[in-house]
């Protein structure tokens, strides 16, 4: 039997008005789109503690930080790959990487503090023969150009070989307050099986209680040690500083508290990459360690607020900046 094609076409005139118009009518006019779910109460990241939020890096091809306090940041042999949210800073085990700025003093006369980021690495390698990638990594300092450390310190520590899966992330302090005779201070994070796994990492310090918090995606870390008589098997996420010798963890000799942090003798300077004594040439007096490198690992999404987040802010800032937000 022969078809008429034309009919075929006719009843595709007289329908496709029908079908322009349910698909038209399908789309909500009105009401506006539905918003992510709010996690903590924020929408996003950078609502969180948002007047309290002095550095902010993203690392998405470039070294600005958009807060403004940070500036003129000149990397060396900088790259950058896949971040957690956008592109992040791409370290090196083949090439020293890191970048020098000028930071205001908003941030160089920080006392109440939080440092955040994510991070991915391998394990740093026992520096027996140094090497790039060998040995304690640097990762963040706020330059003294007099002293050997910087007034804030975030490094990768040499490796413990009785633990070779564990990430040893130490942040160091240096308390110039006249009546701080234990100006240096600092604790190790111990990160246990996540190599070349992006992690969350928050590091406070509250002068108020004298006490440095760690925190790992979202939640107190279950091992920070290092500090004063902490025990072996280390603590919860938060430890006390004390500005003399307090004898025990539980300060027998009641000594005082760390208290009011003050940086003294900082220059405005700020390294990213690597330790203030392992640029070329150095930032500080010193000169470049054989235990010391830049970092290898991937960097991202790096904030300095100058107040201690609280654990609330600290889960909702991991679980927005893991949705991208």
């Amino acid at each position: 039997m022969k078809i008429n094609k034309n009919i075929y076409f006719f009843a595709a005139i007289l329908t496709a008005p029908f079908f322009i118009s349910c698909s038209v009518d399908s789309i909500d006019k009105v009401n506006s789109p539905i918003p992510y779910e709010s996690i903590g109460g924020y929408n996003n990241s950078d609502e969180i503690a948002a007047s309290n939020l002095l550095v902010k890096l993203g690392f998405d091809d470039n070294l600005t930080d958009l807060k403004n306090n940070i500036g003129s940041l000149t990397g060396t042999n900088v790259g950058f790959t896949t971040g957690i949210k956008g592109n992040a800073y791409n370290g090196s085990s083949s090439e020293q990487r890191y970048a020098i700025g000028t930071a205001t003093t908003a941030v160089t006369t920080l006392n109440n503090f939080t440092i955040s980021f994510w991070m991915n690495t391998a394990n740093t390698i026992d520096p027996a023969i140094p090497g790039q990638g060998k040995g304690a990594q640097g990762i963040f300092s706020i330059v003294r150009p007099l002293q050997f450390w910087g007034g804030i310190n975030v490094f990768l520590e040499n490796p413990d070989a009785s633990f070779p899966n564990r990430l040893r992330l130490k942040l160091g302090i240096e308390n110039g307050r006249t009546s701080v005779i234990w100006g240096g201070q600092g604790a190790i994070m111990n990160i246990d099986n996540s190599l070349n796994t992006w992690v969350h990492i928050v590091f406070t310090y509250n002068a108020t209680n004298s006490t440095l918090s760690a925190y790992l995606n979202g939640q107190l870390s279950t091992n920070l040690g290092s500090f004063p008589y902490a025990p072996a098997e280390g603590v919860a996420g938060v430890a006390t500083l004390y500005a003399d010798n307090p004898g025990s963890i539980d300060n027998i000799n009641n000594a005082a508290k760390y208290g009011a942090f003050e940086m003294v003798g900082t220059n405005g300077k700020v390294v990213f990459g690597t330790h203030q004594f392992d640029t070329m040439p150095p930032l500080n007096n010193g000169s470049r360690q054989d235990w010391a490198t830049s970092y290898a690992g991937k960097l991202d999404e790096f904030r300095i607020y100058n107040a201690p987040l609280s654990i609330n802010e600290v889960t909702a800032l991991y679980k927005l900046e893991k949705d991208k937000r």
